[in-house]
């Protein structure tokens, strides 16, 4: 693993295998560690992506991966791996999101604001009092994941119609390319042809 791709802050900050600041955003210590982030994953991804939408979750997830292992070299030379990075990403992106859209969402958006405020702040309280942590990377994950909401992600405006009915539309700051934001889409597609293909090739060797 520590020849692969583990986050090697002296590797990173010289420029030779900046390849490193995404390679450990998809390495895991051990099969605990992989299950934690995998239900952290699980708690807060499936939100993220149905008010982000799949491209813009995919970005956030990536950058905020990448900003952690940034702040992570900068701040900390011990190596590191793991998604925790991007997953506190993907809470300081649904942070954002609330707090630009709060005259949609009221009372409740302020509760969840609450919510995960606390979160975060547990999370990095116990960080720092945990040496096997990377906190860093927790925090740098949370600024790349609210930067990419207060740049790309949803702005969400009521619009009147002619005939009086109201709806609500999305206008981001700035617009992702769409070529990125399919991407999501593309690889579905891509899976879901290789499954037919082996269906129809199960099927015609049963024949």
């Amino acid at each position: 693993v520590t020849t692969f791709g583990i986050k090697r802050s002296d590797l990173i900050l010289q420029g030779q295998q900046l390849y490193r600041l995404i390679t450990p955003i998809f390495l895991h210590g051990n099969a605990i560690h992989l299950i934690m982030n995998t239900y952290s994953l699980q708690n807060i991804g499936p939100e993220v992506e149905r008010m982000f939408g799949p491209g813009r979750f995919m970005a956030a997830y990536l950058v905020s991966g990448v900003a952690g292992n940034v702040f992570s070299s900068i701040y900390t030379p011990n190596p590191s791996l793991g998604a925790s990075g991007a997953i506190f990403g993907l809470v300081g992106a649904y942070y954002i999101f609330l707090h630009r859209n709060g005259k949609l969402f009221g009372r409740s958006g302020r509760m969840q604001m609450d919510s995960v405020t606390r979160t975060m702040l547990l999370n990095v309280a116990f960080g720092f009092a945990s040496p096997n942590i990377d906190n860093w990377a927790h925090i740098g994950g949370a600024v790349g994941g609210a930067f990419m909401a207060e740049a790309f992600g949803p702005k969400l405006l009521v619009m009147g119609l002619p005939n009086g009915a109201r709806i609500i539309v999305d206008k981001p700051t700035i617009r992702l390319p769409r070529s990125i934001e399919s991407i999501p889409d593309q690889i579905t597609d891509k899976f879901t042809r290789v499954q037919r293909r082996m269906r129809v090739d199960r099927f015609q060797s049963d024949l």
